[in-house]
């Protein structure tokens, strides 16, 4: 299921893409045909013996304006859709989802953080100092499973696995 998502998620972004490319040559040429229209306009103008001809060329060069403004307004919500969706949605195996749970030796302290297992500790220590910051203020270690962890490592290089229990002890 997830993967059909995800699936389906890069199927719409290749569609958007592919979208996006159509609009691009579109507006290319639209622009050449922006270029023509205002060349014969100039043409006619000096010839002054079609006026109404004149009258028509500018009409068509105002829709083409417009029609080139639209295109770019879509071009720019395209690019704007595609960069959000690119940059707001992670994808992540479920096995990559854990929680680990972090303990004071105190007993002040027992919450389960969310994290995968490509996160740096000092990342998920992060996420732990978001609830507790007080903690901030003090020198701090941890173990698991009698472990010290190595903050800078991620939690697969310090075998650390799903359910695990963090001891957190205070270093005076």
């Amino acid at each position: 299921m997830e993967k059909q998502h995800d699936q389906n998620f890069i199927n719409e972004i290749n569609r958007i893409k592919a979208e996006l490319e159509k609009y691009k040559i579109e507006n290319i040429k639209l622009k050449n045909d922006l270029v023509k229209a205002n060349k014969i306009i100039e043409t006619l103008q000096k010839n002054q013996k079609e006026n109404s001809n004149i009258k028509n060329l500018k009409e068509e060069n105002k829709n083409l304006k417009n029609q080139l403004y639209i295109k770019e307004n879509e071009i720019n919500q395209m690019k704007l859709k595609l960069k959000n969706n690119n940059k707001n949605h992670h994808l992540f195996e479920l096995d990559d989802i854990m929680v680990i749970n972090f303990v004071a030796t105190d007993s002040s302290i027992h919450e389960g953080i969310k994290c995968v297992k490509t996160d740096t500790f000092v990342e998920v220590e992060e996420k732990l100092y978001q609830i507790y910051d007080d903690l901030r203020k003090t020198n701090n270690m941890f173990t698991i499973n009698g472990r010290t962890i190595l903050r800078f490592k991620n939690l697969e290089e310090n075998n650390i696995k799903d359910g695990d229990k963090a001891i957190l002890m205070k270093i005076e």
